[in-house]
Order: structure tokens, then C-alpha cells, then sequence
């Protein structure tokens, strides 16, 4: 079984885990994801095709990655997108150990079953407001759908189908107090909720709500007890609510910046390597690469070849600095 040298970046780093965006397409159309004009949506031949994005997945996992995350847009909404979650599945056996994904949960209560069933590990959740107004406020979306939405997680939680982890971007001047709601209507369940601080890209519309205001609140109405949540790698720090069932982390990119320890890469929908969120002009396109008849070691070399442009840290911070590059929807998160 072909086993490849590890990646490593060019701070030392060793990169395990990526981000694989599986479409530019979303059914919501969220103020801080997407342009309040729209994006314009890649023609379908560029996206990755199922046989390119398994042996994508397949030679990235013999490089040592143990991790892929897929996003999107929104991942559910890619046509057949059970199938794929089967062809990614089938680079365990070369050292895959966590195959997972980030959703808005609209499809959620309809696929989790065969999801899982294809060989999906876990889910995470992107679950901003438990306002209806403010949630069609915010998707651009009929508040119903928020119905649908609580139904996917309250699905999953019924299956058994656990960690799971809901993911809540804290905008100032949009939900920064809703941050206690989000335990209270969780309480009962056994799930981790992740503040995530606003990160601005080209159309920034909020401002920065960091972890420690948003912590303040949590403790308005709850005690909060540090603590470690196990099937993490990432960034967060977790505490547990006490009385409840829920734990509670933050993930703090500009007011705690970990760029230091980052173990990431992303692959956007259309094949191009993306070492970080920051400004990043000219990617390397490993689509080109397998389209031009590409093998493995081919794309092995892209693969290094791009990471070697990794940079040591983004420019954006709390005080300031570049915005991140782009619009959210067509990165991958």
C-alpha cells in the first residue's frame, strides 16, 4: 500500500488536515458568506469531479493527511453527494481517520442516515440565530427554514451520531446576544457549541465580537468550567456548562490568533490548493494538474509545490490590517 512522505510547510509545520470544498452552491444566502449582490457560480465542469476528488483524497491521505473536513458552499446541496462521501471513504484503509463535515443542516434530517451509512464520520452545524426573524434576516431565507434546520440537528442527536458540534459566528450588531440562548435551548442535549469570532472578508458588514465579551455573557446565566472535548485538532478551547449537557468553545482567529500551530490547507471546489484564508492570488491548480493526465506522483509534487507558499501567519488582526480575500461561499470556510 503506497504510503508518501508527510507534508510539511515551510515553518515546520506538518499538515494533516483539509478543508475540501465540494461546490460553490448554497441554498442559503448568508450576509457574512455571500455579497448582498451575489457571487457568480463557477460552470459545473470546473468543479472537481468524483473520480478527481478521490484521488485527490487518496494521495493526500498517503501524504499523511488524517483529517478532511467537506464544505462548501454547502456540501449537500452537490448532486449525489452520498457517492462521494462513499469514493472518499475509500482512502481509509491508507490512514484516513476522520472524515467529516460542515452543513446548515436544511438537508440534514433527510441524508444523516445515508450519510453515515457512506462513511461519514461526524457533522458540524452552522447555526447563527434561533430568532425566525433574524434568521431570515440573516439566509436570506424563509424563517421556516429554520425549522428544518433544528429538525437535521435534533435528527442526528436521535441517531446517536455523536460528537456534534454547532458552529456560531458571533457578528457585533447582529447576534452577540444571542450567545446564552444558544446554551438554554441546547441544554438538554449532548452537543458542543463554538463561538466563532467574525472573520471580515471583502464585503465586511459586522464587526468583531471577541471570545472574551461573548464568554461574559455565557456567564450572565451559566458556569462555565474549563475542560477538553476528545476528536479535536483544531484551534478551539472548550469549557462545560455546568447543569447542562452542552460544552461550549471558541475559536478566536483574530483576538487569539493561532495561526502558529495551523495544521490546515484548503481545496476549493474547482481544485485550487488554498494554504490559508488570507490573501492568496495566485493558487496552484491540481485540477489542471490530473485533467492534463496527472498520476499520483504527479500530483504529489503540486501538492508540495503549493504548500511550500504557505505563509506563517494572516495580516488581519483585531486592530486591523488586510482583509481576508474573497467571499466566504467561494472559499470553503
Amino acid at each position: 500500500m503506497t504510503q508518501r512522505a508527510p507534508i510539511i510547510d515551510p515553518h515546520g509545520r506538518r499538515i494533516h488536515y483539509v478543508r475540501l470544498s465540494v461546490t460553490d452552491r448554497c441554498n442559503f444566502r448568508c450576509l457574512y458568506c455571500m455579497p448582498e449582490d451575489g457571487v457568480d457560480f463557477m460552470p459545473r465542469s470546473h468543479m472537481l469531479s468524483f473520480e478527481e476528488t478521490e484521488q485527490l483524497a487518496r494521495v493526500l491521505v498517503q501524504m499523511g493527511v488524517d483529517r478532511i473536513r467537506l464544505t462548501g458552499g454547502e456540501p449537500t446541496v452537490r448532486r449525489d453527494i452520498v457517492e462521494l462521501v462513499r469514493r472518499i471513504h475509500r482512502a481509509r484503509p491508507f490512514g484516513l481517520r476522520d472524515l467529516a463535515m460542515t452543513t446548515n443542516a436544511w438537508n440534514l434530517a433527510r441524508l444523516a442516515t445515508p450519510l453515515r451509512e457512506a462513511g461519514l464520520d461526524r457533522v458540524n452545524v452552522s447555526l447563527d440565530t434561533l430568532r425566525p426573524d433574524r434568521f431570515e434576516e440573516l439566509t436570506r431565507r424563509p424563517s421556516s427554514r429554520l425549522d428544518d434546520v433544528l429538525a437535521g440537528i435534533e435528527a442526528v442527536v436521535a441517531m446517536g451520531w455523536l460528537p456534534l458540534k454547532l458552529n456560531v459566528v458571533v457578528c457585533g450588531g447582529l447576534n452577540e446576544h444571542e450567545v446564552a440562548d444558544f446554551v438554554q435551548r441546547f441544554a438538554d442535549l449532548p452537543v458542543t457549541i463554538r463561538y466563532i469570532e467574525y472573520m471580515p472578508f471583502s464585503d465586511a458588514r459586522f464587526t468583531l465580537v471577541p471570545w472574551e465579551a461573548t464568554k461574559a455573557r455565557i456567564e450572565e446565566r451559566f458556569r462555565l468550567v474549563p475542560t477538553t472535548v476528545a476528536n479535536g485538532s483544531g484551534p478551539a478551547d472548550y469549557w462545560r456548562v455546568e447543569g447542562t449537557r452542552v460544552d461550549v468553545g471558541s475559536i478566536g482567529a483574530l483576538s487569539r490568533q493561532f495561526c502558529e500551530s495551523c495544521n490546515r490547507i484548503r481545496v476549493t471546489s474547482d481544485g485550487r490548493l488554498k494554504n490559508c484564508l488570507a490573501f492568496e492570488p495566485d493558487m496552484v491548480s491540481l485540477r489542471d494538474v490530473m485533467r492534463a493526465g496527472g498520476d499520483d506522483d504527479a500530483l504529489e509534487a503540486a501538492i508540495r509545490g503549493a504548500v511550500a507558499g504557505k505563509p506563517f501567519a494572516h495580516a488581519c488582526t483585531e486592530e486591523g490590517g488586510r482583509a481576508f480575500d474573497g467571499a466566504m461561499v467561494l472559499i470553503g470556510g
